[in-house]
């Protein structure tokens, strides 16, 4: 099947606003994905979308960056500080877990334990989303049976018990027992409030939503944090008073944040499938069925737009009033990522920077907190990238608490 490369930022921009492209990214993965709300197109992606949408409102980023973020994060830095060393590599998706399992509605005990047994199971979920980029295709049943194995396991160990105990919450505040305010403030209740029974959605496919809802919000962010760890490491040789800096200043530490993204996105190449013959913004035709692809890592390193030396880190960089400092890494149209406003929070600005409800987003809270302890390299540790892939990710990065460059 014919399959066009999109190249140019301004070309991928429109085309990602093609109402008659259809996402295609997961077309391989037949077990977890088809039906969440990444794959699905037009009204049943729209409705579904707007569901999740209206968990990420004031009242959830209050109650996250309040209560469920010092919760996360200490459960996730208290192992680092008594062993003196951690390694971002696992420090990453421990801390991105523990933050999204609760704003998705799934209960555990809070311990390492389960922690860990919930990024076993994500770790082989995580596979679904790549399973289109396999180099040997007959690996592809024996992962869809993995998919199967531990879906099966996330659904019994702990989606079914929390939501059961949402049903419960949620018929105690339609019986007027129970204030509106006193339910969680995460996606399980936000369905059932929408799509009360399995007639509105099925069983399985909320149970995929649930466990998608974690995926999406800590393995495609846990690269980036990786990344943007470096990133700050690397730049404070030169800039050791930007530790301070960025703590003191959210627009600051927001462009550090979007550079970062730029450079590295969470998802690197986005795919999309034509439903009828059209006409593309590049010039080029495509007939129904065929792939239109854009390799966004490629797309935001395009020197007219981002200036000279686009490979390179530098969150001070002078771009064009409309041209966002994270280029194209959250996607656009329809499909744009609906994880940006956790991940990144709003636009900081100088009329919303010191109030207590701007959503700063997750990368921001966790940057904040490794500032304040000093995160520095570790010396008798080198970072070690995993060569077997195109994206700059690690397979090991490790880090320590510096009291002698904390901040706070």
């Amino acid at each position: 099947m014919a399959e066009h490369f999109v190249t140019e930022y301004r070309d991928a921009e429109q085309t990602l606003r093609l109402p008659d492209l259809h996402q295609a990214l997961y077309d391989a993965d037949t077990v977890f994905l088809p039906r969440t709300v990444v794959c699905l197109h037009g009204e049943a992606h729209a409705r579904k979308k707007r569901i999740f949408s209206g968990v990420f409102n004031r009242r959830f980023f209050k109650h996250y960056q309040n209560h469920v973020f010092p919760r996360a994060i200490k459960e996730s830095i208290d192992p680092v500080l008594a062993e003196g060393r951690g390694d971002m590599a696992k420090f990453a998706y421990r801390v991105l877990i523990n933050l999204t399992a609760d704003s998705a509605g799934i209960d555990r005990r809070h311990t390492q334990e389960d922690t860990d047994r919930l990024l076993a199971l994500l770790a082989k979920l995580g596979h679904a989303p790549t399973m289109g980029q396999l180099r040997d295709p007959s690996e592809r049943e024996t992962l869809l049976a993995e998919l199967e194995d531990a879906l099966a396991a996330f659904r019994d160990e702990f989606f079914e018990p929390s939501l059961a105990r949402r049903r419960g919450l949620v018929a105690q505040y339609e019986a007027g027992e129970i204030e509106r305010s006193d339910l969680p403030q995460d996606a399980i209740v936000a369905q059932l409030l929408a799509m009360p029974t399995d007639e509105d959605i099925p069983y399985d496919e909320r149970m995929k939503d649930s466990a998608f809802f974690i995926l999406a919000g800590a393995f495609t962010t846990a690269n980036v944090l990786m990344n943007f760890t470096k990133n700050l490491l690397d730049w404070f040789d030169d800039h050791p008073e930007d530790r301070a800096n960025l703590l003191a200043d959210p627009i600051m530490m927001q462009r550090f944040i979007w550079e970062n993204t730029r450079l590295h996105p969470a998802s690197p190449v986005t795919k999309r499938r034509a439903l009828c013959p059209m006409h593309l913004p590049d010039g080029h035709d495509a007939e129904q069925d065929e792939y239109v692809t854009m390799d966004l890592t490629r797309i935001n390193r395009n020197a007219e737009l981002f200036g000279e030396d686009p490979e390179a880190f530098d969150p001070n960089r002078d771009l064009a009033d409309n041209m966002p400092l994270h280029g194209l890494s959250f996607g656009g149209g329809a499909h744009v990522c609906l994880g940006k406003l956790l991940a990144v929070g709003v636009k900081i600005t100088d009329d919303n920077k010191d109030a207590e409800e701007t959503e700063v987003g997750t990368m921001a809270l966790v940057a904040r907190e490794l500032l304040r302890l000093g995160i520095a390299r570790d010396p008798g540790h080198e970072a070690e990238i995993d060569e077997s892939t195109d994206r700059r990710h690690f397979k090991t990065l490790p880090f320590i608490f510096d009291p002698a460059v904390a901040v706070g």
